[in-house]
């Protein structure tokens, strides 16, 4: 048998990164297939080798992307699109949605097929002809924020899942966040693509109630890949650091910050203004203590609104000169930068995957919740809610005040943390149980 994974590869973010890893290694640990294929991400050969390259080293099989991203690999260094790059993004987008109706409408005519599409494309609808099972990879892109472009974005994210079932192959989504599904037409889309999907799961009991009462049936729930992501070769956190902040004494906190844009807001700018200005100061304080605070690039593009070193500069620009706060700004994968959270004492994570790389780690985390139910619901789930605050509603005081409670609570914690491998494990066998299962018998 064979498989196919979607949607695009995505190596610069390393949550992403970390879910189409394990959901490749998910598919092939069920046994059932002999090839496993992921979608090649990019618009230009300089895009697919920052986005694919550290998968291919890996071994991963790729297959060319059959739906181009509007922008065409000319992402904006900030985040204003001017008046141009917003109708190259339309006529794009309009172009897009034209071409590939078309291409959806003809699938049984070759012969018409090649009259307008590159062999490219034409070699991957081969490639899904003779996949039996489309895997939706594990993570949080199913959603809509009620912006304008809220019903081309649903198409966008939804293309493979209704060319997989236009074409009769089984569908399977891996644990995803679910909703919001604000938008013209969003909840129509999510509701006509997903209820032909074969089996669906949840990362989360809030996504799981929100896509049941769309859908009208019950949504399993499991755990977050990135949660099963294997040990890779173990790099030590002291070879980034300056001298003095290698002391195995000092305290040592994590950060991730993102350039989340409060899509949707009107108030977006003071919003953005408000979520670093906490986060200096949460820095500040742990600074001032004697701790060690230290950035990581849990994401790196392709675009501004993915790139984490954005974020980091301006957080670095509030703060000044500070021998106590480092940024370790260096382009590692996922297995690495889980093996340098390992040797964390806390983490405060916007990138919600740096926190799940830490908890697997057994490291006490604060979560900033941003981008529907996957932060607070799956730190409710670990009944730690308590340590997750809401992006919207984030202040300097709420921010230093759950930190300070995550740091009284940090034994209590560790303990908790240390069932986690077996949970995990437990929780893996029954999801391979469950998908070969359901391809066997169904």
């Amino acid at each position: 048998m064979k498989a196919i994974v979607i949607p695009g590869m995505n190596d610069m973010n390393k949550g992403d990164q970390a879910l189409i890893w394990e959901s490749v290694r998910l598919v092939e640990d069920t046994g059932l297939f002999k090839t496993v294929k992921v979608l090649v991400n990019g618009d230009t050969p300089e895009e697919m080798e920052q986005l694919c390259s550290q998968s291919r080293s890996r071994g991963i099989k790729l297959v060319y992307n059959i739906l181009p991203h509007p922008r065409r690999g000319k992402h904006q260094e900030d985040f204003r699109e001017g008046y141009r790059s917003q109708l190259r993004l339309v006529l794009n987008a309009v172009k897009d949605f034209m071409a590939l109706t078309f291409l959806q409408r003809n699938l049984k005519r070759s012969t018409l097929l090649s009259l307008f599409f590159d062999q490219n494309v034409l070699h991957s609808l081969r490639e899904f002809r003779e996949a039996d099972v489309v895997f939706v990879k594990g993570g949080g892109f199913i959603h809509g924020y009620g912006e304008m472009s809220a019903p081309y974005l649903m198409w966008y994210f939804l293309f493979y899942v209704r060319l997989a079932k236009k074409m009769g192959k089984k569908v399977i989504i891996l644990p995803n966040s679910f909703g919001p599904f604000r938008g013209l037409g969003v909840r129509s889309q999510v509701k006509k693509a997903l209820l032909g999907a074969d089996l669906i799961y949840a990362r989360e009991q809030q996504s799981a109630h929100e896509l049941g009462a769309l859908l009208k049936k019950k949504i399993p729930v499991a755990k977050d890949l990135g949660f099963f992501l294997g040990k890779g070769e173990s790099i030590k956190l002291n070879d980034f650091l300056p001298a003095n902040l290698q002391r195995n004494d000092l305290v040592k906190v994590g950060i991730t910050v993102r350039p989340w844009r409060f899509p949707g807001s009107l108030q977006a700018d003071r919003l953005f203004e408000n979520y670093l200005n906490s986060v200096r100061s949460l820095v500040d304080n742990c600074a001032k203590k004697g701790h060690a605070v230290l950035f990581f690039n849990q994401s790196i593009g392709p675009n501004s609104h993915e790139d984490d070193r954005l974020a980091i500069a301006e957080v670095m620009k509030r703060l000044g000169e500070n021998e106590n706060v480092c940024w370790i700004n260096q382009d590692f994968t996922c297995e690495e930068l889980q093996s340098l959270y390992s040797e964390l004492d806390f983490m405060v994570g916007t990138r919600f995957h740096s926190v799940i790389f830490s908890l697997t780690s057994g490291v006490p985390s604060l979560a900033i919740g941003y981008g529907g139910n996957k932060a607070g619901g799956i730190m409710g789930d670990f009944e730690m809610d308590e340590y997750t605050v809401p992006i919207d509603h984030l202040t300097p005081e709420l921010l230093s005040q759950t930190f300070e409670k995550l740091s009284q609570n940090r034994e209590r914690i560790r303990k908790k943390l240390r069932e986690l491998p077996l949970q995990l494990q437990v929780s893996r066998e029954k999801l391979i149980g469950e998908i070969r299962h359901q391809i066997q018998n169904n």
